[in-house]
């Protein structure tokens, strides 16, 4: 039974203790500034996803996977542990939806509101089934990483084609084997010990104040409100196939990856509509997410929170009011060479960011204290990028099973993290989703709305450009 003093009346299967990122993210959500990571893909088969065929295929992965049926203990103290319900009901997680009027960044945006809470008979994920297939995975971040996300899809795929849809009504009642185990934390996987000068580079970033750092003369969006909210805006974008594959060559052809490219695009764009903001801002602060699975070898349908992120301050390159509104001459005069270092650099940045890891520990357990110390004060990042890579196709299915045609990945963090982020995902068919988030609280709508506008014109600006040539 759960030994809080308000010891819910349902039984627990013992877990282990929380790690120091899972941690990290445990009392993001405790303090209710978070609510996780969304996931979604539109699956292509022979029959509409309802009641008998989806709930036999989750039953599956419930019964192999030991975070699916994951819950919190003591999110509030320094030493949360995972548990694990001994039998979870998919009626209370699993939405289907009849009819859709909304948009699909619309019913995104709202399940960003909704908290997913620690100590309940609920497991830390729910599931929205659309009319077209989509299917909405809403999960917390302590449960799994990005990559997790696409564990979840790749589970779901293969389940569906191995199992029957029910002659029946199914039971929506999941007993949990006892036997399953959670991964590992990242740090037993992977070293993240803390070098000296690391360690030193953190405690400044944490005793200093931003006014005396890169980080003050970095342009951030809005303070970080003194009131926690994750009201979260969000617009989705898929770029075709056959254009996703035209960007992956012009990006071969001048030394640079999709992520750096994705990422220079957005620096670029800052750098338009900043143009005019107070001379005082001379930096971005950007961050790019990073995967330890590299690292820790953990096979690509596992679940587990094993990332981090890698930190940036390229200056913000101001244009006149001329170049900012012609986007044929701002993909002819791209920095293709700023994208190419971009990738160079992120690739030999990743292994040092398992260190940013292993820094938690400086913080002595004091998470809560940390994050509420952010209250009115200035935000400390503008922009960040994750790419979670393309969801991967088997040659060797048949063409009448099911498989995926869009995919999209979102992050909330919208209380302190940065003021805009950009998720990125490809499909099976070779697509690639991009979902731009920001907190209501953290960027002008305007402002935000501009930057996806922008984004979306000069990308398309460099695939016309090089098409012409």
């Amino acid at each position: 039974m759960a030994t809080s003093t308000n010891a819910p009346e349902f039984e627990f299967l013992p877990g282990r203790k929380a790690g120091l990122i899972e941690k990290f993210h445990i009392i993001r959500s405790h303090l209710h500034t978070d609510t996780g990571v969304i996931v979604a893909a539109r699956y292509v088969g022979p029959i509409t996803l309802d009641k008998r065929a989806l709930y036999p295929a989750l039953t599956s992965m419930l019964k192999c996977r030991r975070a699916l049926s994951t819950q919190v203990q003591a999110a509030e103290t320094k030493q949360p542990r995972y548990v694990s319900l001994k039998t979870v009901d998919l009626s209370q997680i699993v939405t289907f939806r009849d009819a859709e009027e909304k948009e699909l960044y619309q019913i995104a945006e709202f399940q960003f509101k909704e908290h997913l809470s620690f100590l309940k008979e609920t497991p830390l994920w729910r599931l929205i089934v659309l009319p077209d297939n989509t299917v909405i995975f809403h999960y917390d971040h302590s449960m799994g990483d990005g990559q997790s996300g696409l564990a979840f899809h790749r589970l779901l795929l293969t389940a569906l084609n191995a199992t029957s849809p029910s002659q029946d009504d199914p039971s929506p009642l999941v007993a949990i084997p006892e036997d399953l185990q959670l991964q590992p934390k990242v740090e037993e996987m992977t070293n993240t010990s803390v070098s000296f000068p690391t360690a030193l580079k953190e405690l400044f970033e944490v005793l200093v104040p931003p006014s005396l750092r890169k980080i003050g003369s970095s342009w951030t969006g809005k303070d970080v409100s003194k009131e926690p909210s994750t009201y979260t805006n969000m617009r989705i974008w898929n770029i075709p196939t056959k254009d996703a594959e035209s960007l992956l060559k012009i990006c071969r052809a001048h030394q640079c990856t999709l992520t750096s490219f994705v990422y220079t695009v957005g620096i670029v764009i800052l750098g338009a509509l900043l143009r005019d903001c107070p001379k005082k801002y001379k930096f971005l602060a950007t961050d790019i997410a990073v995967s330890f699975r590299r690292y820790t070898k953990v096979p690509p349908d596992a679940f587990c929170d094993h990332v981090s992120t890698i930190h940036f301050f390229p200056r913000i390159a101001r244009c006149s009011d001329e170049l900012a509104n012609d986007y044929d001459a701002l993909a002819k005069q791209f920095p293709w060479d700023d994208a190419a270092k971009n990738a160079a650099t992120l690739q030999k940045k990743v292994p040092k960011a398992r260190e940013l890891v292993g820094a938690l520990r400086l913080l002595f357990g004091q998470y809560q204290a940390y994050f509420q110390g952010f209250m009115g004060k200035k935000r400390e990042g503008s922009f960040q990028l994750s790419n979670l890579g393309r969801f991967p196709s088997d040659p060797s299915d048949p063409k009448d099973s099911w498989h995926i045609e869009d995919m999209f990945f979102g992050l909330c963090d919208s209380w302190l993290g940065p003021a805009i982020k950009l998720g990125v995902v490809g499909s099976q068919n070779g697509s690639v989703g991009l979902c731009f988030c920001w907190g209501t609280d953290a960027v002008e709508e305007g402002f935000a709305q501009s930057f996806v506008d922008g984004f979306k014109k000069l990308v398309e600006a460099v695939l016309h450009d090089a098409e012409a040539h």
